[in-house]
């Protein structure tokens, strides 16, 4: 196998980013805290599995990897069943693993806030999922193939889907000493369903159309209702999801229920708890020794460096300065293939890379400037230019996930009319005249994320130079830092603004409720139409394949003739490890955005 672009261009960008990686990566022995300054697809219910959880052993290198420079197939992967047995994670189940030893991550910038629950970036997830637990967790044993028991021991879901009893484990420690209570857990989702005025909730979208609450039964028992009752395997990964800790509800109490400022020292339940943190240094976290799970974790410590992009993160990880590191380059991938110190594999993730509109400035809340836009945009172009660093597909094929079982056919796809670049043009020219801006307009706020990174840039200026060029439209680029760009975002402090955020999991009720739905968690646009979200409560509730299919295409045509977005691009994350870090199973049937506990994770005699 050919390395193309890594191995034209490795030593050109490792070199320069040698001297910074040792300063970067020696920092951080005598860190204080310090604040910023700055899945599978669920179309239908799935039965509980009940079959015995099979011990496994650490998945061997393949002989015949995946190549990443061809698209997968348009095959889902499948819905994660639940393994019903009390706590199937044990520190048996590998039995030559060893205790001890600190594992170093390549990570991605330094956080704006520490609100897991109010972001949906990798800069904290990344750093502080392995701090907290929910009531169920996605094994990582298989990749998140299944769904585990995690604070809750065993649960029920009523026949009509409405209500969901979880019986928690008793004596379960917060990182104060504290007991876990129910009051706990149900204060703590209580925030995600229903978040007071001022705190975002991400991922309310996922639970809004359902009608949820939660209240505590007795000290070990939790019970969700709904006004509606959710698809099964819908509501068991949206229960999965690690971006949702469990905090001491008088903490939150304390706080307002926003952990935005002090989210440092709230106490989770987690294998590991938070030790320092120094900005652009490092950030440690520490084995938590009353872990309510025996024998876990294995590490003593995980610490995570903010290397920013891909290339960086590639260069830390080949010259041994870290041991794990995910969204690494292309190149540096099938590299990492090819060599037998390394693991390599694509993650199942899809990031959303797009361009937001900012529906109360005029004139982007009127839809023929928005869908102008969205046609003069080179989707395909623009994923095209970064790929040297990110590994994905390009946006702008019918607003849903490619590879994917609600991914419309090839050939519709080709002949969607973005992809007709000199009708898309005529067209938008055609839509500018019919809106009143025959001559376009000048001064747009053009804000976007991190100026530092490569492929931020070149999308921000294809878009401004095609603007200008098609539409007349006069666009002054600002670029801002991530931890800068997440809180502008929310306050849509911007015209228009390219960044990414992060998908919840590979379902259209997930993604297309969170990012278009009226009062969506992640709708930054500010977005509305009462016939779309009319649409997804029938989506939502569809068990048959077909006729869900069918509304998720009628869904579609909504968002092509009202564009909420200009969807760039979806990426796949590629992550790579040394041979020696024991434990990383990928991360199959839950998106990249989770599986990043790392309480099974051990380090074999070469990453000591």
């Amino acid at each position: 196998m050919q390395n193309g672009w890594f191995s034209k261009r490795k030593v050109f960008f490792i070199a320069p980013l040698m001297l910074a990686l040792v300063f970067i990566l020696a920092c951080g022995s005598s860190a204080t805290q310090a604040p910023a300054t700055q899945a599978p697809d669920t179309s239908a219910p799935q039965p509980t599995a009940t079959a015995p959880f099979v011990q496994g052993t650490p998945t061997p290198k393949p002989t015949a990897p995946p190549q990443v420079t061809t698209a997968p197939g348009n095959t889902a992967v499948p819905v994660p069943a639940v393994v019903l047995q009390d706590d199937p994670v044990k520190a048996s189940f590998y039995a030559d693993a060893k205790y001890g030893g600190t594992a170093k991550k390549g990570g991605y910038y330094d956080p704006s806030h520490y609100d897991l629950m109010q972001v949906s970036s990798v800069t904290n997830s990344f750093n502080q999922m392995a701090l907290y637990n929910s009531v169920i967790r996605y094994n990582p044993y298989d990749g998140g193939n299944t769904i585990v028991p995690d604070l809750a021991r065993s649960w029920e879901i009523s026949a009509d889907g409405k209500t969901w009893t979880f019986h928690l484990r008793e004596g379960v420690k917060f990182h104060d000493g504290t007991t876990m209570t129910a009051e706990d857990v149900a204060a703590s989702w209580t925030r995600v369903f229903d978040p007071p005025a001022g705190t975002v909730s991400a991922r309310k979208g996922l639970y809004t159309p359902f009608g949820p609450s939660v209240q505590a039964v007795d000290p070990l028992t939790v019970e969700y209702s709904f006004e509606i009752g959710p698809p099964e395997a819908f509501m068991l990964n949206g229960f999965a999801l690690e971006w949702h800790g469990i905090f001491p509800k008088s903490f939150l109490e304390a706080n307002d229920y926003d952990l935005k400022r002090n989210g440092l020292d709230a106490p989770g339940t987690g294998a590991f708890q938070f030790l320092d943190y120094t900005v652009g240094e490092v950030w440690k976290n520490e084995k938590f020794e009353d872990y309510w799970n025996d024998d876990l974790p294995y590490l003593d410590a995980v610490w995570i460096y903010p290397l920013g992009d891909s290339t960086t993160r590639t260069a830390a990880l080949m010259a041994g300065k870290v041991h794990m590191a995910q969204t690494i380059s292309p190149g540096g991938y099938e590299m990492f293939l090819e060599d037998p110190e390394f693991e390599a594999e694509p993650f199942s993730s899809y990031s959303f890379a797009a361009l937001w509109f900012n529906f109360e400035r005029e004139p982007f809340e009127n839809p023929l400037v928005r869908k102008a836009i969205y046609l003069v945009l080179p989707h395909k172009s623009m994923e095209e230019a970064s790929s040297e660093f990110l590994f994905g597909y390009p946006g702008g094929n019918g607003w849903v996930f490619p590879g994917q079982l609600y991914n419309p056919p090839q050939a519709e796809q080709d002949a969607r009319l973005n992809n007709n670049r000199d009708e898309a043009i005529a067209e938008a020219k055609r839509l500018m005249i019919e809106a009143g801006y025959e001559e376009g307009f000048k001064g747009v706020d053009f804000m976007h994320r991190n100026g530092k990174v490569p492929y931020y840039t070149i999308w921000s200026q294809i878009a401004q130079a095609e603007m200008k060029k098609h539409l007349k439209i006069e666009a002054t680029l600002r670029p801002v830092a991530s931890a800068v760009w997440f809180e502008e975002l929310a306050n849509r402090n911007f015209d228009v603004t390219i960044g990414a955020i992060a998908a919840p999991f590979i379902d259209p009720s997930a993604y297309m409720n969170n990012w278009y739905r009226t009062g969506g968690g992640e709708n930054h646009s500010g977005y509305s139409n009462a016939e779309f979200d009319a649409k997804m409560s029938e989506i939502d509730t569809e068990p048959d394949f077909d006729k869900r299919y069918a509304l998720v295409r009628e869904a579609s045509d909504i968002l092509d003739d009202d564009p909420p977005v200009v969807d760039i691009r979806y990426n796949r994350t590629l992550g790579g490890w040394q041979t020696c870090v024991m434990g990383i199973t990928g991360k199959k049937g839950a998106l990249v955005h989770n599986l990043d506990r790392w309480d099974t994770i051990w380090l074999d005699d070469a990453c000591r």
